[in-house]
């Protein structure tokens, strides 16, 4: 059941997420992913950044046509185990990915929303009989999936996904348009997602700390006042600093923040360092 009385309400919606700021990408994701799970009666959600490790010959080859899954951030993780969000992950590295993974990959490129019970992505009566089917899905409880996948360049993609749980509980196509109209104009939104976790033009996924001070350098304080906040020396901040601009391929504040305005450095050069 459709549960936004008007287009008002997913205009508000992105308003809302504009003030969250680049500084806070994550809980704006979290925050995005409650308010769908509330309008679409969703159980649970979680946000992938896919990118493109190979193209050519080399990724006609791969079972996952050199995509593979950069981060991940899962709206309630109790839902999911621990050993099932690593084999999930690992799972777009193996010879053998599942169906409905395959199957988004070859869609690559364009912007697209699929329900798994509409048989739409996949044979679902031959994927109900997979082990993939019964390992992610059955024995999760899982019930209907929504995929909405926005590319934000030839390299990188953003996936929302959403989740019922329980046996008979499905999506309507209501639901799956709610979705596609909420995330469909805002690839402003997409690409901070990626570029927070050091996807879309960084070469190197960011580790955990590189992100925390990512998140410092977004909310405009010099790197002194970070080393107070952060209970570092300033010369550890520098060094995180000048570390995280090379991953993006820009020599300073000022270019390093306008990628969340433009999506490229000011010089529109890489790897200055």
């Amino acid at each position: 059941m459709r549960h936004v009385e008007s287009d008002e309400e997913v205009y508000r919606l992105w308003d809302e997420l504009c003030d969250f700021g680049a500084q806070a990408s994550d809980e704006a994701a979290k925050y995005c992913m409650r308010r769908l799970c509330t309008w679409i009666d969703a159980d649970n959600a979680f946000w992938i950044g896919a990118i493109r490790l190979t193209s050519g010959a080399q990724a006609r080859n791969d079972p996952m046509l050199g995509w593979r899954i950069g981060t991940i951030n899962i709206l309630d993780p109790s839902h999911v185990g621990s050993r099932q969000m690593r084999d999930g992950t690992l799972d777009t590295h193996s010879s053998d990915p599942g169906p409905t993974s395959r199957a988004m990959a070859s869609g690559a490129g364009r912007f697209r929303v699929y329900r798994l019970l509409d048989g739409k992505l996949v044979d679902l009566n031959a994927f109900r009989n997979t082990a993939h089917y019964d390992y992610f899905y059955r024995k999760r409880g899982i019930s209907d999936r929504i995929w909405a996948a926005f590319p934000v360049n030839d390299d990188t993609e953003s996936y929302f996904c959403f989740d019922k749980y329980g046996e008979g509980r499905i999506f309507s196509e209501d639901d799956l348009n709610l979705v596609a109209q909420a995330l469909r104009g805002i690839k402003w939104f997409h690409r901070h997602l990626l570029l927070s976790h050091g996807l879309h033009v960084s070469e190197e996924v960011l580790t955990r700390s590189e992100r925390r001070m990512l998140h410092e350098l977004l909310s405009g304080a010099s790197e002194r006042e970070i080393a107070a906040r952060l209970h570092l020396t300033p010369g550890t901040v520098h060094q995180y600093t000048v570390r995280i601009f090379r991953k993006f391929g820009v020599s300073g504040r000022a270019e390093f923040m306008s990628l969340w305005l433009t999506g490229f450095p000011r010089s529109g050069n890489k790897n200055h360092y």
